[in-house]
């Protein structure tokens, strides 16, 4: 159950990070600048708070939070991939300008992992 918890929740994250995307892109906040400098540290900030919430929300309980975040990351990457493959308009209305939201997607799952990571180190 608690998969199938993580599985319908790394699937709502990833479409509040595609809406994100989306709605940011005509604004010009992933254009380069002091605007991306923030979007992108946002994820680094929210990623142990985000973890640790969806880990107690699922009943994680003591175990690990890496599986907790790996099942997260995977279910975003695959339909990250489903995505840009088959309907890129989803992130952009222009596909070139789509490098950006992708790249900020990714370092938001990395800063996750690395999250789980530091918290699986320090217990």
């Amino acid at each position: 159950m608690r998969t199938l918890s993580l599985i319908l929740l790394g699937a709502v994250l990833w479409f509040l990070a595609a809406v994100f995307i989306r709605l940011a892109m005509p604004w010009g906040l992933f254009s380069g600048g002091y605007a991306t400098a923030i979007l992108f540290a946002i994820p680094a900030l929210l990623a142990p708070v985000l973890l640790s919430s969806v880990h107690r929300l699922t009943a994680g309980g003591t175990a690990p939070r890496l599986p907790t975040a790996a099942i997260l990351c995977l279910v975003g990457g695959l339909l990250d991939a489903v995505a840009m493959t088959w309907s890129p308009e989803l992130y952009a209305s222009n596909p070139a300008r789509l490098v950006a939201g992708a790249a900020w997607l990714l370092f938001g799952v990395g800063a996750l992992l690395t999250s789980a990571m530091l918290q699986d180190r320090t217990r």
